[in-house]
């Protein structure tokens, strides 16, 4: 299974579908993937408390796969620093003529350039 591509992520699945938070790795804004529904083969059992859903070797196979499909969807929701290479929300990520990085990438050289100069 891929690693997450952000350093926080939140599984939210349960029985019935799975979904996923990634979160930015510079403010933790979490974007959400859209819900994706467990195709229930079992899910009546189950519903019933026949067995543990994380058990289900159908829930396992679809998780991963609805886990590795929301993963590749967030790096849409991301920016990758190519400073830090960290994953960012828009909010985080500057573009600017000096090269494009997250806020904090971007503070940290303008206060190096201060030191330099002042």
């Amino acid at each position: 299974m891929l690693d997450p591509i952000t350093k926080k992520m939140t599984d939210n699945s349960n029985e019935k579908q799975f979904s996923f938070s990634f979160h930015c790795d510079v403010c933790q804004h979490p974007w959400h993937s859209v819900p994706m529904g467990f195709s229930g083969e079992k899910q009546e059992a189950l519903e019933d408390g026949g067995e543990d859903f994380h058990s289900s070797p159908l829930w396992e196979k679809e998780h991963e796969a609805a886990y590795e499909r929301a993963n590749r969807e967030a790096m849409l929701h991301f920016n990758r620093c190519p400073v830090c290479k960290r994953w960012v929300c828009d909010d985080c990520f500057h573009m600017h003529e000096a090269g494009d990085a997250c806020k904090e990438c971007l503070e940290r050289t303008a206060k190096s350039l201060l030191e330099r100069n002042g």
